[in-house]
């Protein structure tokens, strides 16, 4: 995934890369979505030991290593903006300014 940031209007945009299958690519337990090159279409693969499948789009024969994933998207960047967290603490920085001025308040009436 690529990370670009725009300096004028402090948005990021993230651009994912898709990452071709190696010999290193494991499916897991519930297996792999894995993107044809001819045609873009999602085929489920439960294992990797073969060395080509013909595509459930084209239905074209092709070679394992051809295949491309989407990369790995962690759960903790999904859902989360800078921008989104910027504001978040402006709002908190507001409600102690103003729960900061109500105790001064209360203190000087408890004085006089």
């Amino acid at each position: 995934m690529v990370t670009r940031i725009n300096k004028r209007s402090k948005t990021i945009r993230q651009k994912h890369i898709m990452k071709n299958v190696n010999k290193h690519t494991r499916a897991g337990k519930n297996g792999k979505t894995i993107y044809c090159p001819e045609c873009n279409a999602p085929n489920k693969v439960y294992h990797f030991n073969w060395s080509a499948i013909t595509c459930g789009g084209c239905t074209q024969m092709i070679g394992k290593y051809f295949f491309s994933l989407h990369p790995r998207q962690y759960r903790s960047n999904q859902g989360r903006s800078p921008i989104r967290t910027e504001q978040n603490y402006k709002a908190i920085g507001v409600l102690l300014v103003i729960a900061w001025t109500a105790s001064i308040i209360l203190l000087t009436m408890k004085l006089l």
